[in-house]
């Protein structure tokens, strides 16, 4: 346990200048933002900038995670952080505790500064709800944060770790879009239902549990809006609420992802560092999933099917570091091709 904590400190004091910087950005943002929204004389023009707390909130736990564990992708750092006495079990775990201990720090620094900045300005808003909704949104972040350490960490280069966390925030939106465009729109007649279809393809994105809690509790804080946004946000937040049970699926995902982490952390060879990331949860799905979602949306030969083909090939060069396909690569490529073909003659 000592040396949990020792290598916890020294973590935390090799990240301490940026977590500073990252505080002082984020309260300068926020603040200037937040007295943008309640400038002014008339009440129904203010708004809380609610908005920028979960802006602040998801650039940290996408950023963090990369940070944290950036380190882990170069082979001559892996040597001389494998010297240290600590097994990796703990070793993972010290990462996963300091990345959460720098997002507490400057999201909780940031939203308290701006809270107290409203109740000493204006008494426009419901500000009793401001802190149910710092403790769920940092639910949400844990979950975003978790998500995020596990993608980079599937990942064996900083590149390609950056480009699965950045790919993995749409995937699941345009896949399930796609079914929804493709299959559910032959088969829905309720037109009801197929509206509904249409909002849920929006919770496939990583961001989007985090912005509709925003939107329900800006719909709770914001009691003298004007009509018109008002009843456009009330709308909206009422129909999150009653999609409460998404935010559980996020939540489950979280958890999986976090077991994800600690479990490729553990069991990742030093020896797989700087090579081809061969992980299933990298370019192995994200390239079909991606090419023959968008090859379904557009279902004609133009520019767009033959660019889409193009990129899944560009795809395989940079998943392969260069045009040594292996037959699999081949194969999915070919599909698609085979897809457009079927297009034009059927």
């Amino acid at each position: 346990m000592k040396t949990f904590g020792r290598y916890l400190v020294y973590r935390l004091r090799n990240t301490a200048l940026r977590t500073l910087i990252f505080t002082l950005l984020s309260v300068l943002l926020v603040q200037v933002v937040t007295a943008d929204g309640i400038r002014g004389f008339y009440p129904e023009y203010h708004n809380v900038s609610l908005y920028m707390h979960a802006i602040v909130l998801g650039v940290l736990c996408t950023l963090i995670p990369i940070l944290e564990t950036a380190e882990f992708k170069n082979r001559r750092n892996l040597d001389t952080l494998y010297f240290f006495p600590i097994k990796r079990e703990k070793m993972a775990l010290v990462h996963y505790v300091s990345g959460l201990i720098q997002i507490l720090f400057v999201y909780s620094v940031t939203f308290f500064t701006a809270w107290i900045y409203l109740e000493m300005q204006t008494n426009y808003f419901a500000l009793g709800y401001m802190l149910p909704y710092y403790l769920l949104s940092l639910l949400l972040g844990l979950v975003m944060y978790s998500i995020f350490m596990f993608l980079f960490g599937q990942a064996n280069t900083v590149s390609d770790g950056v480009l699965f966390c950045g790919l993995w925030v749409f995937v699941l939106y345009i896949v399930i879009w796609t079914v929804r465009a493709e299959i559910l729109r032959d088969l829905l007649i309720d037109t009801e239902y197929w509206v509904s279809s249409s909002n849920f393809a929006g919770w496939g994105m990583i961001y989007t549990p985090i912005n509709n809690l925003t939107v329900i509790f800006q719909d709770l804080i914001e009691i003298n809006q004007r009509q018109l946004e008002y009843d456009y946000t009330h709308t909206t937040a009422m129909r999150y609420k009653r999609e409460l049970a998404m935010f559980f699926v996020w939540g489950a995902i979280g958890i999986a992802a976090a077991i994800g982490y600690f479990v490729t952390f553990v069991k990742k060879g030093a020896e797989k560092a700087g090579e081809i990331s061969n992980s299933w949860f990298g370019y192995k799905l994200l390239i079909p999933l991606y090419g023959y979602s968008l090859l379904l949306l557009y279902d004609s030969l133009d520019f767009m099917t033959v660019a889409i083909c193009i990129l899944m090939v560009i795809g395989y060069v940079v998943y392969r570091r260069g045009f040594k396909f292996k037959l699999s690569d081949i194969i999915v490529s070919g599909i698609g091709i085979g897809m457009i073909l079927l297009g034009v003659l059927f």
